[in-house]
């Protein structure tokens, strides 16, 4: 099923990573450096409840089929038996000359490439030993499966890989630093910087 484009996607940052980068980690921490930019991170709709680790929109899945087939999904994939989705108003922040920032998956990126092509991507890292004990640490799967993701590759092209397996500050820093060298460029729209004004 072909999706629509997503305009603007100039001002899109998909981050993708492994199982266990602490990608909710690095993100969490800087949503809280560019608050004041008014940088807008879309909440996930998710065929899961609701725990500790993600503020996302849970559904069963009638209701996330019911949500992906009325179109009210601007794009949605499936991953580690879960099924994720953005709704269009989770992206609105681009026509309004804002940034956007999406907790994404590396085995959707080729396809939402097709709807953004100018997204950019970015990839959270850490070495398997580290993302063992954090996969171990969050308690959602047994050993078996913990085991199956750390097995799982897929290579992807990215703007910047960032790794987390030291101070989280330093890899938020180094997010930080990415953006803001993209964000000081007026884009082909005409909106500017990390401080440009949109309205939600």
């Amino acid at each position: 099923m072909m999706r629509a484009s997503i305009l603007h996607s100039q001002r899109l940052i998909v981050v993708v990573g492994p199982s266990g980068a602490g990608k909710d980690s690095v993100l969490g921490a800087w949503r809280q450096r560019v608050a004041a930019q008014r940088v807008h991170f879309a909440q996930r709709v998710i065929t899961r409840p609701c725990d500790a680790s993600e503020a996302h929109e849970p559904v069963t899945l009638d209701q996330f089929t019911a949500l992906r087939d009325s179109g009210e999904l601007a794009t949605c994939w499936h991953a580690n038996g879960l099924h994720y989705g953005l709704r269009w108003r989770e992206i609105a922040a681009l026509s309004a000359g804002g940034w956007v920032v999406v907790n994404g998956s590396r085995a959707h990126l080729g396809t939402l490439r097709q709807q953004a092509p100018l997204l950019h991507a970015i990839e959270i890292t850490a070495s398997a030993a580290l993302r063992a004990q954090r996969l171990a640490r969050r308690g959602r799967e047994d050993a078996a499966a913990v085991a199956k993701r750390l097995q799982r590759h897929v290579p992807v092209e990215v703007a910047i890989a960032v790794r987390n397996d030291g101070e989280l500050s330093a890899a938020v820093d180094a997010l930080h630093r990415w953006w803001r060298a993209q964000a000081v460029q007026p884009a082909s729209d005409g909106a500017f910087g990390p401080n440009y004004e949109w309205k939600q």
